[in-house]
């Protein structure tokens, strides 16, 4: 009786393991934090079921990608959030990573203040998306989850707090993909005041 409930046990824990790397998608950075009641949670992924081609990335070729995820980061940001800059001392966010995992960063974001956060990635990669989690009840507050491979999430905090920013690798024809994250915000010293 007792090796029964033990096996049950285990395989309670192991259930449990395997929901959370399905919610992670095996991913990179700081663990979700858990979802609160009424909270949205997020999206779950998981891998592809076949095999992704992978590539050998090299040296040159890696910093050639991540050159190219900050040149589109630059027109996105022209595009979706002119005239706003990144928060002091943050650095775009550029990882290579496998289809169905995600990256993911905090970053404090002040009341009042309208962010945008932009997304790009690699010529293998048609489909990346980005989900802003709350991470004081673990709930999505905003996110761009369209089938595309420009992600751009428009926020503007009610109170000061930490937040994820969670980029996620949809679609990846030849793995790694690069794929990169911005954030941006808007001066307290701009908004038409005299």
């Amino acid at each position: 009786m007792m090796r029964m409930a033990l096996a049950a046990m285990a395989a309670f824990a192991l259930c449990g393991c395997d929901q959370l790397s399905q919610l992670t998608g095996g991913g990179s950075g700081p663990p979700l934090p858990p979802v609160r009641q009424g909270a949205q949670a997020p999206m779950t992924q998981t891998r592809p079921t076949g095999q992704v081609q992978q590539a050998n990335v090299t040296a040159e070729v890696r910093q050639q990608l991540i050159a190219n995820i900050g040149q589109q980061l630059d027109s996105i940001g022209q595009q979706f959030a002119a005239g706003m800059a990144p928060p002091q001392g943050f650095t775009d966010q550029v990882q290579p990573m496998q289809p169905g995992t995600d990256h993911r960063f905090q970053i404090d974001l002040t009341a009042g203040t309208p962010y945008v956060f932009i997304g790009a990635c690699d010529g293998d990669c048609t489909n990346v998306d980005i989900e802003l989690i709350d991470v004081s009840t673990g709930g999505v507050v905003a996110s761009d989850v369209l089938p595309d491979d420009y992600p751009v999430v428009q926020y503007q905090p009610q109170a000061n707090g930490r937040y994820i920013v969670r980029l996620l690798m949809q679609t990846c024809t030849v793995a790694p993909c690069f794929a990169g994250a911005r954030a941006l915000m808007q001066s307290p010293n701009a908004g038409g005041g005299k």
